[in-house]
């Protein structure tokens, strides 16, 4: 069962919803017993996914994907019942605990692998920061550990602001982190308020550096500035690579299996005169978890035992190329040395050429 943002963050549901299916459908192919997924919108509402969860362990569900809405509420209902959740973009750190919540497994990137690269990179580009997280779990989530890794890099934060997720206005608070003489801005928000702030600077002639969480990728931001796409030129991310040192191979490989089945991810923006496509990286994450559940199947039915259990032994290749498994203490399946920073140019993003990863990995065709 997928459990996903389908109304509130469309990019976030839909990539959720598009992997997993992908990959059901591929795992039909001439069986007799063929898996059939539900999908169901959370509405990026705790109560909602708690709900959810409540209806995937009365179903009888084998598994849980999920961006990772309410993951603590879901936690309570999953655990009692032993199934497996598929955390799929929620990088926080105040969930993925095997002892406190054995059900829940992450395969997306770890805030604090993110967040430990982010400062480490603005460590060598600037002298000071200001930071805008909005109010939702994931603005928390990843405020909290950049802080953190900031101070251990004697890095300034001059200024933080806490915007409302969606926030129309944030002028203000952009204003306040200039006169407080930020050199570079960090915005780890939703898509809304990352388009939100970028508009606020550049339209005072602000060109201050700006970096984001995951959530600068998202289609929402280059649409919001499609008015003028110039002003996101420069922005970089941080967020995690799409290819692997065996090089572009599996993920063009998937890719093309995924704009087969759904078409290509248009932005809705267009750049030279050509229309900007979104890369389905993201969707590479619940394409593998379903194929990480059926090797646990595979597990139990030659040798017994659970699901879950099983998920703690078995391992894949994942769309991408890489390994994709857990360990009995282990929550957590992209290592950290796999983030990259992206930026952008003309709506379209390239890795950076200024960091030890991502001047290696190849520009991935927008």
């Amino acid at each position: 069962m997928v459990s996903a943002p389908l109304t509130a963050a469309p990019w976030i549901g839909g990539f959720t919803e598009r992997g997993a299916r992908l990959a059901v459908e591929q795992l039909n192919v001439g069986r007799a017993r063929p898996y059939r997924l539900e999908v169901l919108d959370n509405a990026s509402s705790p109560q909602v996914a708690a709900g959810n969860a409540r209806k995937a362990v009365a179903d009888g569900a084998v598994a849980l994907i999920t961006d990772g809405t309410g993951a603590l509420a879901v936690a309570q209902v999953t655990d009692p019942a032993a199934l497996p959740v598929f955390v799929v973009f929620d990088g926080g750190g105040s969930f993925i605990d095997p002892q406190a919540h054995p059900s829940l497994f992450r395969l997306a990137p770890a805030n604090r692998y993110l967040t430990r690269r982010l400062a480490d990179y603005l460590a060598s580009k600037t002298t000071s920061v200001a930071i805008f997280g909005d109010d939702s779990s994931y603005g928390r989530d990843g405020v909290a550990p950049l802080v953190a890794d900031l101070a251990r890099n004697a890095l300034p934060v001059v200024h933080r602001a806490v915007l409302p997720v969606g926030a129309g206005d944030v002028s203000a608070q952009v204003l306040a982190a200039r006169r407080a003489q930020a050199k570079a801005l960090v915005v780890w928000a939703d898509a809304s308020d990352v388009a939100a702030v970028i508009r606020a600077a550049r339209s005072t002639g602000w060109q201050v550096p700006i970096f984001t969480g995951t959530t600068g990728e998202d289609p929402l931001v280059r649409q919001r500035l499609a008015d003028h796409p110039e002003w996101l030129d420069g922005t970089t991310f941080v967020s995690f690579r799409m290819t692997t040192e065996q090089g572009p191979g599996p993920f063009n490989a998937f890719r093309a299996k995924y704009e087969k089945r759904f078409g290509a991810d248009q932005v809705g923006v267009s750049a030279d005169g050509r229309p900007v496509i979104q890369p389905p990286d993201w969707a590479t994450y619940s394409y593998d978890a379903v194929v990480l559940i059926e090797a646990a199947l595979g597990h139990v039915g030659q040798t017994g035992g659970t699901v879950l259990a099983a998920l703690q032994v078995v391992s894949t290749t994942s769309a991408n190329g890489d390994e994709r498994g857990y360990g009995p203490q282990d929550r957590e399946g992209v290592s950290p040395s796999d983030m990259y920073f992206g930026r952008f140019d003309q709506m379209r993003f390239a890795p950076v050429t200024d960091d030890l990863l991502s001047p290696h990995l190849p520009t991935i065709s927008q």
